[in-house]
């Protein structure tokens, strides 16, 4: 029997596309042929998009309804990344490891490497050079890379400077195994478009001439956006630029005065939706958490969280358990600088699922963690 299935090329896929992630990677060390088959990217493929859930939201109408659950937190701080040129990944299960960039190249040490941007089980990361180093920003590069996988490869910046907005990642296995890196150029009228595709491995620069949404908008000095859905989008604007289409167009305002008063401590995406997290002052020591709603027609609130207990990071989706029809929308909240909770926004119940010693969480940046294989 063992050796029937060993034989069995068909059948020892589909037994190898149903491991988890990590499982997968260790049977890369069985023997040649599995290495093989593993590291084939249609394997990968097949893989991410065996990891791939549908929506358990009812009545969803979501045209891409598929999205991926993320299996943690990757937190970095400003001294890592200048440091240790690292990111803490910190997986729901109360463990924690270091993830470091694997490049090809071997790390300079005039370079700093900063995370900008999670999507999907990829990672952008830019490098510049040190606050003391004479090197030349054009000779930087970006960075994309799979952590369970240990892959990265390197993008040259394409004459990239100060006054392009900051790159953004566009990855959705459900419709493509490839990425796509954006970023604006600033111009005096219009913003232009440049593209880096992995499915060409080069760059292109899009004639078409993008008219603002407002004669405000500054995408280049605004790193608020966030991609979801072919889109980036912008909520100090009330915009979002579609990719495909190469149009702006309209986000619904919250529907309370926008003043001095309000502070945006999050805008940010799960599970296909779009959120936020607003401070109003004027009720002083309360967050509101907003949700977009998917046919973009508004947003809806979803709960208060009082300030004094947790300041909130993110907003993220999770698995539904065995008794649940639908999936749990939670915020990540800091506590005293040194716990991480997950905070259910329908049944306010909390976990902590990690805790430092030490005030160890200031100055971090956080993104969604996902263990895929998808090939880059």
């Amino acid at each position: 029997m063992h050796d029937d299935v060993i034989g069995n090329v068909n059948l020892l896929t589909e037994i190898l596309l149903r491991l988890p992630v990590k499982d997968a990677l260790r049977c890369k060390c069985v023997c040649k042929e599995w290495m093989s088959l593993i590291s084939n990217p249609q394997f990968c493929y097949w893989h991410t998009l065996g990891l791939c859930r549908k929506h358990k939201h009812k009545n969803n109408p979501n045209p891409n309804p598929y999205y991926l659950y993320p299996s943690g937190m990757l937190c970095q701080k400003t001294l890592d990344c200048l440091r240790d040129k690292k990111a803490c990944v910190i997986p729901f299960n109360n463990c924690s490891r270091f993830m470091q960039l694997n490049a090809h190249v071997k790390f300079e040490g005039t370079l700093s490497y900063i995370l900008l941007r999670s999507c999907n089980g990829l990672t952008l990361w830019d490098s510049i050079p040190m606050p003391w180093s004479n090197k030349l920003v054009k000779q930087c590069s970006f960075y994309i890379n799979n952590s369970p996988t240990g892959r990265c490869v390197r993008i040259d910046k394409f004459g990239y400077e100060y006054r392009f907005s900051r790159p953004y990642l566009a990855f959705e296995p459900w419709k493509s195994p490839h990425y796509k890196v954006i970023f604006l150029e600033c111009t005096k009228t219009t913003p232009k478009m440049s593209v880096y595709s992995s499915q060409t491995g080069s760059w292109s620069k899009l004639d078409v001439r993008l008219s603002f949404p407002n004669k405000n908008f500054d995408p280049c000095h605004d790193d608020g956006g966030v991609y979801c859905n072919g889109a980036i989008h912008w909520y100090d604007h009330s915009a979002y630029l579609d990719i495909d289409r190469l149009c702006f167009k309209k986000l619904p305002v919250l529907p309370i005065p926008r003043t001095g008063l309000l502070q945006v401590k999050h805008f940010g995406e799960s599970g296909g939706n779009l959120y936020l997290i607003i401070e109003e002052c004027r009720y002083s020591g309360r967050y509101d958490f907003w949700e977009l709603k998917e046919d973009y027609s508004e947003w809806i609130l979803k709960c208060h969280v009082d300030r004094t207990y947790a300041d909130p990071l993110c907003v993220i989706c999770q698995p539904p358990n065995e008794d649940e029809q639908e999936e749990s929308i939670c915020a990540i909240l800091l506590v005293g600088y040194k716990k991480l909770v997950s905070y259910n926004l329908k049944n306010h119940s909390c976990k902590i699922f990690y805790e430092e010693e030490d005030n160890s969480f200031v100055d971090v940046k956080v993104y969604p963690y996902f263990e895929t294989l998808a090939s880059i």
